[in-house]
């Protein structure tokens, strides 16, 4: 399936801004070196262009351990932030 047909399969659930009102966190976070990178930056472009408001974190280095620790110290606070 190419994304083409999965946003038109989708385009109800992703432009229902009803769905959208108990998304607190959308996290993504790549390395610049990762393999992932394009895909990753693909995808968070595609939420954007229905409104989602995702976090990306790009940081130096590529799919490690190291970056994942990072990503999570970073991800898991934001967790338990209080709702505004």
């Amino acid at each position: 399936m190419t994304t083409a047909d999965w946003e038109k399969e989708y385009a109800s659930k992703l432009d229902n801004a009803a769905l959208k009102k108990g998304l607190r966190l959308f996290y993504f976070a790549t390395g610049k070196d990762d393999f992932l990178v394009s895909t990753t930056q693909a995808s968070v472009d595609f939420f954007k262009k229905h409104g989602f408001t995702p976090v990306y974190r790009s940081t130096e280095g590529g799919h490690t351990w190291i970056n994942w620790r990072d990503y999570l110290a970073d991800f898991a606070p934001q967790l338990f932030k209080p709702v505004k």
